[in-house]
């Protein structure tokens, strides 16, 4: 037990991927420790990197996360002719090659890094495990393979452009089995598994202004101007959060949230990166056609703005600011301004200033 012989090799960046509470090395590290005893009888980290692009700030988290338990951070900047994947395979070789007591190692990448180094691996008598987001893969090739629950963010956006595309093709109702038909062709190979839970479950789970799931097996679809308008109630009547809205309100709701499932996702770290995110949902809204004409109109009730918000970054009210003040943020210099609603001083909405707008 007093030997140190397993060597584990982590991408950060490949852990985005993974879910939140498993992406952590408090949690991966563990599990890893536990095969290598179970599966190859090694004990204790002998060789531990970590290899990121540090100038990205979720990658950099990861790393310095596996900094704290031990870990050698190698910085790969995303111009460097050296890969990550590179990096990784040589480091791998090298340490299979110069110790000895190395009796395992782990990889924390894209499956082909594993590969790519089996055989050099099991000629030297080493033990491989493979640690993968999502579906297990590796075969003969890796002796192990540990797989992590995939972020649910992703599937969210995933089942959101399957009840678009559904909706655009005039469907009212559709069965679970068909609609998983639907994920699969919109992200071949497709596993509910690979989220952690049943389709079932996780389709009941994401539920929300676009669709509603019905026993035993039934999704309904709610139309584009419907989705969105069920929205909570205060007590007494009231909508929660908001004063009146405009009619239009809900409808633009769903259009600004599948107008931003083109945007990357960000982490919501800080609230410099969500203001920054803010900023491309209030660009794409001044580009497309029904958002841009109620933005130069009446202008977009600051609900529909956080709508489009919460797609690019989940959870960004954990940090504890006020979606106006963001706005106000995100506006300053900018051709949008924030204003109160005519009437209602208590109604904000985000509007595109005409002039500003105007080409020239």
């Amino acid at each position: 037990m007093g030997r140190f012989d397993l060597g584990i090799f982590v991408d950060a960046h490949y852990l985005f991927d993974v879910d939140p509470q498993e992406r952590s090395a408090s949690v991966v590290l563990p599990r890893i420790e536990a095969a290598a005893e179970e599966q190859c009888m090694s004990y204790g980290m002998a060789d531990r990197l970590v290899v990121a692009d540090c100038a990205d700030t979720r990658a950099r988290g990861i790393a310095e996360d596996f900094a704290r338990q031990g870990f050698v951070i190698r910085h790969i900047p995303a111009d460097s002719p050296l890969t990550r994947a590179g990096a990784l395979t040589a480091e791998i070789v090298e340490a299979a090659v110069g110790r000895e007591d190395l009796r395992t190692v782990a990889v924390v990448a894209e499956p082909g890094v594993a590969l790519s180094v089996a055989d050099t691996l099991h000629r030297a008598g080493r033990a491989l495990i493979a640690c993968t987001a999502g579906q297990a893969r590796g075969g003969p090739a890796v002796d192990r393979v540990i797989t992590f629950t995939l972020d649910r963010s992703e599937l969210r956006r995933l089942v959101a452009r399957a009840v678009a595309g559904l909706r655009e093709a005039g469907r009212e109702e559709v069965g679970m089995a068909e609609f998983a038909v639907v994920l699969r062709g919109l992200q071949p190979g497709f596993s509910a598994g690979d989220y952690g839970a049943p389709l079932k479950k996780l389709l009941q789970r994401l539920a929300g202004p676009d669709y509603r799931f019905a026993e035993p097996d039934r999704i309904l679809l709610r139309s584009a101007g419907a989705a969105g308008g069920a929205r909570e109630k205060a007590p007494g009547g009231a909508e929660a959060g908001s004063g009146h809205w405009p009619d239009a309100a809900p409808s633009l709701i769903s259009v600004m949230r599948e107008a931003a499932l083109v945007l990357p996702l960000i982490e919501p770290t800080d609230e410099a990166a969500v203001v920054k995110a803010l900023r491309s949902v209030l660009d794409l809204a001044s580009e497309r056609g029904q958002l841009r004409e109620a933005a130069l109109g009446e202008g977009l009730p600051i609900q529909v703005v956080a709508a489009g918000l919460r797609v690019v970054a989940e959870g960004y009210r954990d940090l504890g600011h006020k979606t106006s003040e963001l706005c106000r943020q995100a506006t300053a210099g900018t051709a949008w301004q924030v204003a109160h609603a005519p009437g209602n001083p208590k109604h904000l909405l985000v509007r595109l200033t005409r002039e500003s707008a105007e080409p020239g």
